[in-house]
């Protein structure tokens, strides 16, 4: 892709990796890390025409969540396809999905420490 000067990247990351949580602190942190990546081969290829973008879906029905209790928040795999294409042909570099979880997380990681341990989420 570096060689052609076009191309995009989709990488695969996850709302849970935003900050820690108790239930899932070792998936988050990995999910960080992917993130953390993905912004670091962003930055390397800037300016390349190489477009990297994180993907940062909430609950999606697939089968590693097939035991979890499904709520308001899970949403179809078709759902986060269709967001996918949507955010390449905006060349986003950083897209949640649904969009709501922007607002969830932006919440979450301005919540003090002292509350957010104590929401027990």
């Amino acid at each position: 892709m570096k060689q052609q000067q076009s191309g995009t990247i989709v990488v695969i990351s996850s709302v849970a990796g935003d900050r820690g949580r108790a239930s899932n602190y070792i998936y988050g942190a990995a999910k960080a890390m992917v993130s953390t990546f993905a912004e670091g081969l962003r930055n390397r290829l800037f300016g390349t025409g190489v477009h990297v973008i994180t993907v940062k879906p909430g609950f999606v029905d697939t089968p590693m969540t097939e035991d979890f209790k499904k709520g308001l928040l899970c949403v179809q795999p078709e759902d986060i396809a269709a967001g996918i294409l949507r955010a390449v042909d905006k060349k986003k570099s950083v897209v949640y999905l649904p969009k709501y979880w922007w607002v969830i997380i932006f919440i979450i990681k301005h919540l003090p420490n002292f509350l957010y341990k104590r929401l027990n989420i």
